[in-house]
């Protein structure tokens, strides 16, 4: 990782689970939407394993409950739940493309609300490693 990155304010916090998924820097969603990248059809099959991580806060604490604990008791977890039933498939997720596969970088609530309404496929945009630095906070 280049110095000038801004190290990722909850790096302790993630869980080893999470290790190779979650970046290690700070980055911003603002600019990753700026870049200009090819929507590609991706099997939800492939990227579903997404949905048993934990990837979400709970209870003010962050990687504590994952999409499909949510969608199983979506009134224990309201807020995840609301956030994913307001969540357009329609627009792309964006999958950082590292060699050992795809890793989620933004809309997992769309990967789980188009789970939940049993697309087959979802609409995504393969982030290059090259790129990372765009979206990078310095």
């Amino acid at each position: 990782m280049p110095t000038d990155r801004r190290p990722f304010p909850l790096l302790d916090l993630v869980p080893p689970v999470l290790r190779e998924v979650i970046l290690d820097f700070h980055w911003e969603r603002e600019r990753l939407w700026q870049l200009e990248l090819e929507s590609v059809q991706v099997s939800i099959a492939e990227v579903e394993w997404h949905l048993r991580l934990p990837l979400w806060a709970y209870d003010r604490r962050p990687f504590a409950v994952s999409p499909l604990e949510v969608a199983a008791d979506p009134w224990r977890f309201h807020e995840q739940y609301a956030r994913t039933t307001a969540a357009d498939p329609r627009w792309p997720l964006h999958f950082l493309d590292r060699p050992g596969g795809l890793t989620v970088l933004d809309g997992t609530h769309r990967l789980l609300t188009a789970s939940l309404a049993g697309h087959d496929h979802v609409t995504v945009k393969k982030v290059p490693m090259d790129l990372l630095d765009e979206i990078a906070v310095r």
